[in-house]
């Protein structure tokens, strides 16, 4: 019985360096097989590729190493082993490479209608970073406090639609953008002056004239009380005086003087018995 042995087995792809791979770092592949005992390393031919193209063809090293990786390096890599003829050959197993690109500076821009936004209107706010590995994670915000949720997006752009606030006016916005790898903050920039809408306006001159009328209904009613108030404290202060009426009125007083001394005669003339005084007064 004849037994036949393979010259080599079917070869398996793998990383010497952590599976980590970030723009920037080496990248290490090893091609690893088990050969014949004999000495077929000699007869044996390594070879690479990536997304079915070749980068590395014929070479008794079975690494295949990059110095720094980038973006574009990331794809489906493959190796194979054959012998010099090309007769024998297998080939590993597809291995994935996604390099991580840290996100860079992000900057951040604000839209709006009007150059001076009024309170209510809708403002966007704009993050874009030009390179970072997807998804990246979003955040705005004012004077240091966070503005709505953060947004996750599959693109290097962001933007948040949001309602003016009167008290944005002149304080700092910005914006961060966060991948797997790294996160980045912008500059700040400062926020236009907020202007009152014409409907804050008109609540507000509504709010003045109720506001004037009634002061202008108070300081009537202090005006009233203090222009009254010394009658009732005072009464000849008020009450007009015998002097200011234009009408005089005159009396004259006898002083009374000793009771005169009823004399004979008319004592007489009182008596009733005299019959004299009686007929002079008949007559």
């Amino acid at each position: 019985m004849i037994e036949v042995q393979e010259l080599f087995q079917t070869p398996v792809l793998s990383s010497v360096l952590p599976p980590y791979f970030q723009e920037g770092r080496p990248l290490v592949l090893r091609c690893q097989t088990q050969l014949h005992p004999q000495k077929l390393a000699l007869w044996s031919f390594y070879s690479f590729y990536k997304d079915s193209h070749v980068i590395q063809d014929k070479s008794h090293d079975p690494i295949f190493h990059i110095s720094e990786i980038k973006e574009k390096d990331s794809g489906l890599y493959q190796c194979a082993v054959a012998t010099k003829d090309g007769l024998i050959q297998k080939q590993s197993q597809h291995f994935e490479i996604h390099v991580q690109v840290p996100v860079s500076h992000p900057v951040v821009t604000l839209r709006h209608e009007a150059a001076n936004p009024a309170a209510g209107d809708m403002v966007e706010f704009l993050c874009e970073v030009q390179s970072g590995s997807l998804p990246i994670l979003y955040s705005f915000y004012l004077n240091g406090e966070i503005l709505g949720e953060s947004l996750a997006s599959t693109d290097r752009v962001a933007s948040l639609r949001i309602s003016a606030k009167p008290e944005w006016s002149i304080q700092d916005y910005s914006c961060e953008a966060k991948n797997h790898v790294s996160k980045e903050m912008s500059e700040p920039e400062k926020f236009p002056m907020v202007v009152l809408s014409a409907s804050t306006n008109s609540n507000w001159t509504i709010a003045w004239i109720l506001a004037s009328l009634l002061g202008g209904i108070v300081l009537a009613t202090v005006f009233l009380i203090c222009f009254f108030r010394p009658c009732k404290k005072n009464v000849h202060t008020c009450t007009p005086t015998v002097d200011s009426v234009d009408i005089h009125i005159y009396a004259s007083v006898k002083k009374p003087g000793k009771k005169p001394q009823l004399s004979e005669t008319a004592t007489n003339d009182l008596d009733p018995n005299n019959t004299t005084s009686q007929e002079s007064l008949s007559v």
